[in-house]
């Protein structure tokens, strides 16, 4: 009803208790904090500001306290050690193994930032038949997509069955987290980063250029501060350089040169040139990135990456992941009792150095999570081993699917009895198409073709698919290996596994691949908010850092992780 103008009104408020008031005013933190919370969204209440994840290629757990008294400090004044550092101030675990087979660059890979094993996340090797396609396939193939900035095979994630950590982050955040994964080599830099992420580039040597594909760039265009790396051609500056020890030649005596090497200096432990005469070209670039050379530019091209992309500079967390293929290249040839293999470890300590004051200066190191491990270890060079100090260990020239063709031929009559090229790491594919042209039984070629295999020099066990398929293994803790190695869809029809101490093929250098020790184990270093500085003894698998990292950053694990988070490294976050 309207008041008339003129009319005296008296308001009369009645007295709000004293309860009341202190309920009201209760409110006024709350209402402020969440109106804080909505104005600055974030992930968990203390997530780091980046994760960098650093994997080096072939780096044996040994290499972390054979070679320390070579390496810097943890801490000296304002600046900050390399291996040390992570060693004396994080968590270490000295009992981490690879839990798969085979132990190489694709598998490992795939494992860091899923949390699971190639029976789960399809990358069985570097190499397998593809069945479907009648054809070898590499694990990061992709001829759907193209090449961008080179003219190497086009590549992607395309064969990873699950999600890695980076995949999750960017779910998990709308997509304003960045994932940026860098590599030398293709299949290091696609299987850690994933599918979802922002950026991911690898080394094309033909050209000398880091490349990707339009599975990560559809717009089929690198970003301006990769072309410019390309364009300003910092890669071609070594040619003509040599690689020679950055130490004193004193420090490395307890190294030996290998067995196939030519002595390339009579007054230091090695020097090997990266090209004289001509131009950069693919030999060049082979070289460089064998040598301390392209262990420098590597980093150089990460450090670039962090500054050019902002990382870490946003309310939600970013990952880094790289790939220290150089150590891989560098062992592979010159064995792991080398000085070379020494010497790369030592330039590796002070870039790791140089990387962390980095990422201080620009983030603070103690909002940085790190986490450097290796996809797997290395045999040393059979001759040098076997003749030297007259081990068992020995090469055998001869591939164990020879016996197999053999005795299915002997068995059953002349056929095309292999795919492709047989055996691809651990495993033998069979052709099933003459296998049913002959009315044969699957099952027991198999057992006729494993037990040849047996009797081959150099293999220690071979098991059938109707084995696997049904967990008829021994029970032996290193067949663990064997199953979580083996995909129900793509594995072949035997898997066969090399005796301790034997590495199949030609050549005068060695490699990795086996369920042994000296290829599963690898470095375990841990270090950042969330994480609880220590040493620890229990044996614990690669397939742990994912969930681990997942815990750090609250967010839900990969599709097809089956690791453990380090339970004492996050002591920090479990009360």
């Amino acid at each position: 009803m309207a008041v008339p103008r003129g009319t005296n009104i008296c308001l009369t408020f009645r007295p709000v208790s004293w309860i009341v008031m202190k309920r009201l005013i209760g409110l006024i933190p709350i209402a402020l904090s969440a109106s804080v919370f909505a104005q600055q969204p974030q992930l968990g209440l203390k997530p780091p500001k980046l994760v960098l994840l650093i994997s080096i290629d072939q780096f044996r757990a040994d290499y972390t306290e054979r070679f320390a008294s070579h390496y810097l400090p943890a801490k000296v004044g304002n600046k900050v050690g390399g291996f040390r550092f992570l060693m004396d101030t994080g968590a270490r675990y000295l009992d981490a193994h690879h839990n798969h087979l085979p132990t190489a660059t694709g598998p490992g890979h795939a494992t860091l930032m899923t949390g699971s094993e190639p029976a789960i996340n399809g990358i069985i090797g570097n190499d397998w038949f593809d069945r479907k396609g009648n054809k070898p396939m590499y694990c990061v193939d992709d001829p759907s997509v193209k090449t961008i900035g080179g003219t190497s095979k086009p590549m992607s994630a395309k064969n990873l069955k699950v999600t890695t950590v980076g995949d999750e982050l960017k779910m998990a955040t709308e997509g304003r987290s960045k994932v940026v994964g860098i590599s030398f080599k293709d299949r290091a830099a696609i299987l850690m980063s994933g599918h979802a992420a922002d950026t991911v580039i690898w080394f094309d040597g033909g050209t000398g250029n880091w490349v990707s594909s339009n599975y990560y760039f559809p717009e089929q265009k690198l970003p301006d501060w990769v072309q410019k790396m390309n364009q300003d051609r910092e890669v071609d500056k070594a040619y003509g350089q040599n690689w020679e020890p950055l130490l004193p030649a004193d420090d490395y005596i307890l190294t030996r040169r290998a067995p196939g090497e030519k002595v390339t200096s009579t007054t230091k432990p090695f020097s090997h040139n990266l090209g004289t005469g001509g131009k950069p070209n693919k030999a060049y670039f082979s070289a460089l990135t064998t040598s301390g050379q392209g262990q420098e530019y590597l980093f150089k091209t990460v450090n670039t990456a962090i500054d050019a992309m902002g990382l870490g500079k946003q309310r939600v967390p970013d990952i880094l992941v790289m790939n220290l293929a150089t150590n891989d290249y560098v062992g592979h040839r010159y064995g792991p009792n080398s000085p070379e293999v020494m010497d790369i470890a030592v330039r590796t300590d002070r870039l790791l150095s140089d990387l962390f004051n980095h990422l201080d200066r620009n983030l603070g190191i103690d909002n940085v999570d790190i986490v450097l491990t290796a996809d797997h270890g290395v045999l040393p060079i059979p001759e040098e081993s076997g003749a030297d100090y007259r081990t068992s260990s020995t090469r055998v020239k001869n591939s164990p699917v020879t016996a197999v063709s053999a005795a299915l031929t002997k068995a059953y009559g002349a056929g095309d009895w292999l795919l492709g090229d047989g055996l691809y790491e651990q495993n033998v594919f069979l052709n099933h198409a003459t296998i049913a042209s002959k009315n044969l039984n699957l099952e027991d070629v198999e057992s006729v073709a494993a037990k040849a295999a047996m009797e081959s020099e150099g293999v220690f066990a071979a098991f059938t698919r109707t084995q696997l398929m049904n967990n008829w293994l021994p029970q032996w803790d290193w067949t663990k290996l064997v199953l979580n190695g083996y995909h129900p869809q793509l594995g072949g029809d035997l898997m066969v596994c090399e005796a301790p101490g034997v590495l199949f093929g030609e050549g005068t250098g060695t490699s990795h691949g086996s369920a042994w020790a000296y290829d599963s184990h690898v470095p375990l270093l841990l270090r950042g908010p969330g994480i609880t500085k220590g040493v620890y003894g229990r044996r614990v698998h690669t397939a742990d850092i994912a969930s681990t990292l997942c815990h750090l950053l609250s967010i839900e694990y990969p599709t097809g992780n089956v690791g453990e988070p380090l339970r004492e490294a996050l002591g920090a976050v479990q009360k």
